[in-house]
């Protein structure tokens, strides 16, 4: 779940920009901008969406807010979209953190945070290497909807995963 997730928002951070100049013939300022209205979109995301997450509860948030972030973000072809992505896609890092306590005992949280989000830098980590192999080789047209379907890959997973953990659960 974490490294369908961060392959999905760093790929927008490593590779957006990218994108729009040699793939979609950009200019770079044109193309800086869709990068800081998705950062903008996290940042405004982070301090709106939160207090929402008290109130639905992490496992109901993430289900949410990850729902409606994908369905943006798998728009990826319009550039628009993608960008405004972020101020739904904000709130889904802090609340995957937070929801690492609903599947481990107190005393194993915070080593379970510690590996989880280490293996899922390494999936980021692995992709963009791979993804800069598969820009050279494909082109940046077939290559970025690796991306999308990342994000995919994240909500459907996150949806299987957290099935059959209760709203008692989700308030803990």
């Amino acid at each position: 779940v974490f490294g369908f997730y961060f392959i999905a928002e760093h790929g927008v951070m490593n590779w957006l920009v990218a994108y729009a100049t040699s793939g979609l013939g950009m200019e770079q300022a044109k193309a800086s901008n869709y990068l800081a209205v998705f950062f903008g979109g996290v940042m405004l995301g982070r301090l709106v969406l939160s207090p929402l997450v008290d109130r639905l509860g992490v496992l109901k948030s993430m289900g949410v807010f990850g729902s409606l972030s994908a369905v943006l973000y798998i728009g990826a072809a319009a550039m628009p979209l993608w960008a405004a992505s972020g101020f739904f896609l904000s709130i889904l890092y802090p609340t995957l953190v937070m929801s690492i306590r609903l599947f481990f005992p107190h005393g194993q949280v915070a080593g379970a945070a510690g590996t989880i989000i280490s293996v899922a830098s390494l999936f980021d980590i692995l992709f963009n290497v791979g993804f800069g192999r598969l820009v050279d080789t494909l082109g940046y047209g077939v290559s970025i909807y690796v991306l999308p379907l990342a994000m995919a890959a994240f909500i459907i997973t996150f949806l299987a995963f957290s099935r059959g953990h209760g709203k008692e659960q989700q308030k803990n």
